[in-house]
């Protein structure tokens, strides 16, 4: 019996709406699990969407070899988080539910058998090992036969070399071995695609109804009509004009079409030469649980929050570069420069926002003004001290002194600040950082998480103190989206604009581009780029640009227009006499009592 065979007549359902009833695999996914029986493969390579191919043809890979040909195995993944979630959370579930498997497990009530979270014992003696890629420790010392390794995109090579290859010599003596190792990618030089790249590359095609035309179903093929938004600022793709045509004749695949010719597609070797290693690779182009139209409204999402990467690599199976790391001509750079500065701020802007970057000799501002479509970075300047770890540092009564001065607009409109936020990650000066924040109403402290994952903002009061903890990666990631954007063709139409001061220092472009992204665990982070040392102009705009978020989330926009509008008239009524009116005491957000 093919393993496809056995699946459908022994697995259930883990979870979702078909909970409790046996698998039915999509005709895509069998070949990928049956060829595990071939003794000629000594590894499967599975390059896929999220939710479409990988962990259903792994895990029941594995289960299959526990009821048909027992051995040690293993299943790892890129964190201890996933491992469990794959055990608990599906494989536990599917045992359980089966008798044919469950039988084949000990009691793990027995204290006679070794069950725990990280190895299950089979009735034979055999072991199914739950191990994490990051961890090379759980690694060591297991002599395994069968490998089934998930999302190894996330995997970081450590000190021990590369854990995708420390994880297949757990099978090198095995001349029957197995390793099946999946992904969904995300960038072009991942472990996944390397892997496929070095697989036999198969692709699934299909035939067109109407010329019979071999081919694939590729993103290119599907067409739609752009609608205007935001009073024809900016252009979305139009689901409702979505369709799939045929490469070869144009024919306008229909959505019974599609699920027709799927459904009697085939699997094809492009890379024909490689024997030993079968890859896959497929999207949710050809997944019959969603539609053309309902991938261009995902798409519609990603191109309006610029985040094409996530559309690619999880809709599509597909790594992303977006030219987040692409070096940037310094000549473009300095022409981003405009003809404004701290003390002739363009008059459209509503509020400021500062942040703050603590060095030993030198307190970092970056002054930020904004309004609903354009943030102008005004001013970037050093409160120099010998030791700025100390509280009585003349830098913080001069920085302190800055940001309580008055600033004005072009026309001479006074304009806010709303907030101030001071970095307190430095721990020889923390505690001088929470002494001079405390009391102040204008000033922050702050604190970078480690995590990349969190919200961009979130309280926190970690001994005591108050402060803000801010997710800077994700907030490193949005400024140099802004600053490609301001050197694209598209700049004038994008929803949010980044304009740059002729007044900045000289070397303001290279500290704002002295990082880039980096694998690093699960998670793409921003590091600072090998020999260069400083990046405060950076980490000083990307504090102002969170506290904009911040401030954004307590009064909005309508507000802040009201107050400016307020102090405009202000200004050419301020010789009138001032009238007395009883009004009801609000927020002093913006200066109301």
């Amino acid at each position: 019996m093919k393993p496809s065979d056995w699946v459908q007549n022994n697995v259930t359902f883990p979870d979702g709406p078909m909970a409790g009833q046996f698998v039915r695999l999509f005709e895509f996914q069998k070949e990928p699990l049956d060829i595990i029986t071939n003794p000629k493969i000594r590894k499967v390579v599975l390059q896929s969407s999220a939710q479409l191919l990988k962990t259903t043809v792994m895990l029941n890979a594995a289960m299959y070899f526990m009821a048909v040909d027992p051995s040690n195995m293993a299943v790892a993944s890129s964190t201890g988080k996933e491992v469990k979630l794959m055990k608990t959370g599906k494989f536990d579930n599917v045992v359980q539910r089966s008798p044919v498997l469950n039988r084949l497990l000990t009691d793990k009530n027995n204290k006679s058998f070794s069950n725990n979270v990280d190895q299950t014992q089979l009735v034979d003696g055999t072991f199914l090992y739950w191990l994490n890629l990051n961890a090379a420790s759980t690694l060591r010392g297991k002599t395994i036969k069968r490998l089934f390794l998930d999302e190894i995109s996330n995997v970081e090579e450590g000190d021990e070399g590369n854990p995708l290859r420390l994880a297949e010599q757990r099978a090198a003596t095995f001349t029957d071995g197995l390793v099946m190792c999946a992904s969904t990618p995300k960038l072009p030089d991942d472990l996944i695609c390397t892997e496929y790249q070095l697989s036999d590359q198969r692709k699934y095609f299909v035939t067109c109804p109407h010329c019979n035309h071999e081919h694939t179903l590729e993103w290119e093929n599907v067409r739609f009509e752009f609608k205007q938004i935001n009073n024809g600022k900016r252009a979305l793709p139009d689901e409702d004009t979505a369709r799939l045509v045929c490469p070869e004749c144009e024919h306008e695949i229909t959505e019974a079409e599609r699920a027709r010719i799927v459904k009697h597609g085939r699997w094809i070797a492009t890379n024909p030469e490689v024997k030993d290693v079968a890859g896959f690779h497929i999207s949710r182009l050809y997944s019959p649980i969603t539609t053309i139209k309902k991938l261009v409204q995902s798409f519609a999402v990603a191109h309006y929050e610029f985040n094409l990467q996530s559309f690619y690599n999880n809709d599509l199976g597909l790594p992303y570069d977006d030219q987040m790391n692409q070096e940037i001509d310094s000549l473009l750079l300095e022409n981003l420069r405009e003809e404004f500065d701290v003390k002739s701020i363009p008059d459209d802007a509503l509020a400021i926002t500062m942040g703050i970057d603590q060095q030993l000799d030198r307190l970092e501002c970056t002054t930020l003004a904004w309004s609903e479509n354009h943030v102008w970075v005004v001013d970037h300047r050093s409160f120099f001290s010998p030791d700025c770890t100390k509280y009585t540092a003349k830098a913080y009564q001069e920085l302190e002194a800055y940001v309580n001065a008055d600033f004005r607009t072009v026309s001479g409109r006074k304009i806010k600040v709303l907030c101030a936020f001071v970095d307190s990650s430095n721990g020889n000066a923390s505690n001088t950082i929470y002494r001079f924040c405390a009391g102040k109403k204008l000033f922050r402290a702050i604190k970078g998480s480690s995590s990349t994952t969190s919200d961009l903002f979130k309280e926190s009061r970690t001994g005591g103190h108050n402060l803000l903890v801010l997710n800077v990666n994700e907030g490193k990631t949005t400024v140099r989206r802004l600053l490609n954007g301001a050197l694209s063709e598209e700049a004038d139409q994008l929803p949010l604009q980044l304009h740059f001061s002729s007044t900045l220092p000289d070397d303001y472009f290279d500290q704002l581009t002295s990082e880039e992204l980096k694998r690093k665990g699960d998670s793409l982070r921003w590091i600072i780029k090998k020999g260069i040392k400083r990046n405060e102009t950076l980490d000083c705009l990307n504090y102002a640009m969170i506290a904009m978020n911040y401030c954004l989330s307590r009064v909005g926009f309508k507000d802040l227009r009201i107050y400016k509008s307020n102090q405009t008239n202000d200004k050419y009524n301020e010789n009138k006499p001032e009238s007395r009116t009883t009004t009801r005491r609000k927020s002093n957000w913006l200066g109301k009592k």
